[in-house]
């Protein structure tokens, strides 16, 4: 696996973005959202790293960070997003789009809202978090982790989890400026999200149960509207809107 490195990374990016790269890490999110008033309030800011001691996900659930993979967060000041709603949908877009251009043989999906699949199991994630202090500075912070020839999954992952099986010359530094370049031109207004989200949406045409909080929703997930919600038409064909929640496919 090539090494990380900030300048190769730098080489490959269209436009400007301040990077640190870091061997080990808690985690890139945490660290972002400790540090962020010491970024740029005018431009992207990206930190990587090779790997994560306290990776997070949605609900701060732990994301396996082992050594080899890509994880790595993106700093946006509040000013660069016009529609933060749609955030973890334009990286599920360009994450995937660009695996998809490397890996030509992979299948690969994105499962409502912010995982990344192949063959049908989570090899990926994104999580986008709005973090702001008591002296008014605010950004949002947008964490990706994907997993790359990982030897072994910890117990409890075992079915749901898969990883990328690449060779040793699999191009890390160019597969995050890749990402990077996609999902700010996708924010830009120059490519529409929703349409590309739906082209790889895998969760579509499946009966599912959504968790949101207290509500618990089974039926059939169709869509989703401008906003990036869910649409979920139930049994008695009432229709649904989730903007969050846990989904779960149900075999038939």
């Amino acid at each position: 696996m090539l090494p990380l490195n900030k300048n190769s990374i730098l080489s490959h990016l269209n436009s400007p973005v301040s990077i640190q790269v870091f061997d080990k890490i808690d985690s890139t999110n945490t660290f972002l959202k400790q540090n962020f008033t010491d970024f740029s309030s005018e431009s992207p800011s990206l930190v990587v790293a090779n790997s994560q001691s306290a990776g997070y996900g949605k609900f701060k659930r732990t994301f396996f960070s082992p050594n080899s993979g890509v994880y790595f967060s993106i700093l946006l000041p509040h000013r660069l997003v016009k529609n933060p709603n749609l955030l973890t949908l334009a990286a599920g877009v360009a994450v995937c789009s660009v695996l998809k251009k490397i890996i030509s043989s992979g299948n690969f999906s994105l499962k409502w809202v912010n995982d990344i699949l192949i063959d049908g199991l989570k090899c990926g994630g994104i999580l986008a978090e709005n973090i702001s202090d008591d002296k008014g500075n605010s950004a949002f912070i947008i964490g990706i982790g994907v997993n790359i020839n990982v030897k072994q999954f910890p117990d409890e992952l075992i079915g749901i989890a898969s990883n990328i099986s690449q060779s040793e010359k699999f191009n890390r530094n160019f597969f995050i400026a890749e990402v990077i370049n996609l999902f700010l031109e996708l924010l830009s207004g120059n490519q529409q999200i929703i349409p590309q989200f739906r082209l790889l949406c895998s969760t579509f045409g499946h009966r599912v149960e959504v968790v949101n909080g207290k509500q618990i929703v089974v039926g059939q997930a169709v869509d989703v509207d401008d906003s990036g919600a869910l649409i979920v038409i139930d049994d008695k064909k009432n229709h649904h809107l989730f903007n969050s929640g846990e989904v779960s496919k149900i075999s038939i």
